[in-house]
């Protein structure tokens, strides 16, 4: 095959499969939503908060006390549930937490944590695999295209 019709169907490949949104099945399952509970010490980031917006750990609720120990004892700093009625019902899972909603900022042990509780919506595998995989191949094809049918003269610098 010559270099042009080469380039012309790696271009055309790589359009397709950048534009594969608009014809592969995108919502092949539904989006799912997880709760989100993660805990840390308060540090710099940490958004400004007064004495009145410390909670001590023991004023939790039994759900959000349980919660709380059980994200600040993981390794990874929290812990998500995808069953809702895995939720502390005392405490809120908005989708942008702000400090009373989402945010506590929890005394325990002499120490001040961040305690945040949030609702994430995930996506299908599929629409995953979407925009890891195909995209970027399709991206690559397209660069593959316009190096194979750049001129010979160009390539030698003439």
């Amino acid at each position: 095959m010559s270099r042009p019709a080469t380039a012309l169907v790696l271009l055309a490949v790589g359009g397709l499969l950048l534009a594969n949104p608009l014809y592969l099945p995108v919502a092949t399952a539904e989006t799912t939503t997880a709760y989100a509970h993660a805990v840390e010490p308060v540090g710099p980031e940490t958004p400004s908060y007064g004495d009145g917006d410390v909670v001590e750990r023991d004023d939790l609720g039994p759900d959000a006390r349980e919660a709380f120990d059980r994200a600040r004892e993981s390794a990874d700093g929290g812990f998500t549930v995808e069953d809702p009625d895995e939720r502390a019902e005392s405490l809120s899972y908005p989708s942008g937490p702000t400090l009373g909603n989402g945010l506590l900022v929890v005394a325990h042990g002499g120490t001040h944590y961040e305690f945040w509780t949030r609702s994430v919506e995930r996506e299908p595998g599929s629409v995953v695999a979407q925009r890891v995989v195909v995209q970027p191949v399709g991206f690559l094809m397209v660069v593959a295209a316009v190096a194979v049918g750049v001129p010979d003269d160009i390539e030698r610098g003439r």
